[in-house]
């Protein structure tokens, strides 16, 4: 097939979108597909849509803002081309973290206790202060609502520190959470298709799984299967695909979640996961016998849409 492979893009993550990228054209040429490298900003596919309508499929390699959050698969749909990931609903739901975790509460599905701030209507520090105290206290994690790879969090250890963690959260959204912080392990479950992939620990050389940890080789350890107890692989599979349906995610993605010992809280559902070397989906799929060139196949397989005539 003719396929478009969608990179680079403008969010802060858009090197990470262009090792995603070309692992993905790598993997099509392998697979004796004809890939394009459309290294484009996300408003060129306006400019440039009778290219883009010239590819059978488009697979989206972008991370982050407008990649991610419904406004590119909303041009694709509009230009009737097929593309992978989830739709544009599912897309902006995936990528704002307040509308979705008002979902999986909805659904059943536990959240950490939190609140959310909005910059236009912000209560002083002092009073964001006092409500973490009276709700779920300290330390709490400060992050915007609709960026992607940890970019812009910080854990709060104390009150001393909650107005920098704040401020740096808005400097990339309007909105933003404040969690509890849950102590304990973090896990990774993906999905491809129908499929629920064995479960990841991700274990990160610090505090917690930032943006360093994900991308740095050796910036964190994972176990894949993980090391647990058959009840808990399960309630996590079951929650994790419960998120995964509650946002109406397709094709491919993955639910992140930290459990206490005793609870698991599911933090986010990513609907463009990553496909680099250190990717977490990638490896879920190892763990259950599907190389990288058969996942890439698969989830080409499971584009979203099909292309009006």
């Amino acid at each position: 097939m003719k396929i478009g492979v969608l990179m680079g893009g403008t969010s802060s993550e858009r090197e990470i979108s262009l090792e995603t990228g070309k692992a993905i054209v790598s993997s099509l040429k392998r697979l004796k597909h004809s890939p394009s490298e459309l290294v484009w900003n996300e408003l060129e596919l306006i400019t440039k849509s009778q290219e883009l309508m010239e590819f059978e499929v488009v697979f989206i390699a972008y991370h982050g803002t407008l990649g991610e959050d419904g406004h590119v698969q909303s041009v694709l749909d509009m230009l009737g081309v097929p593309y992978t990931g989830s739709g544009p609903l599912t897309s902006a739901i995936g990528m704002n973290k307040i509308i979705s975790r008002k979902l999986f509460t909805s659904e059943g599905i536990a959240v950490p206790p939190g609140m959310e701030l909005h910059r236009w209507e912000c209560p002083s520090f002092e009073v964001i202060d006092q409500s973490i105290r009276d709700s779920f206290c300290y330390p709490v994690v400060v992050k915007p609502s609709s960026q992607g790879s940890t970019v812009g969090i910080n854990v709060i250890e104390s009150s001393g520190f909650l107005e920098g963690g704040i401020v740096e959260a808005f400097k990339y959204d309007d909105d933003i959470l404040i969690e509890k912080f849950i102590p304990g392990r973090e896990f990774t479950i993906s999905f491809l298709g129908d499929q629920i992939l064995p479960v990841v620990e991700i274990i990160p050389s610090h505090g917690i799984y930032d943006y360093t940890c994900k991308y740095t080789k050796g910036g964190s350890r994972y176990i894949c299967p993980a090391e647990i107890d058959n009840a808990v692989r399960e309630k996590l599979q079951y929650m994790g695909r419960k998120a995964f349906k509650a946002i109406g995610c397709s094709g491919y993605g993955r639910a992140d979640f930290r459990f206490d010992g005793e609870n698991c809280y599911c933090l986010e559902v990513n609907t463009l996961p990553g496909m680099t070397e250190l990717s977490l989906v990638p490896m879920a799929a190892r763990a259950k016998g599907i190389d990288f060139d058969q996942l890439i196949d698969t989830i080409l397989n499971l584009a979203h849409g099909k292309r009006k005539t």
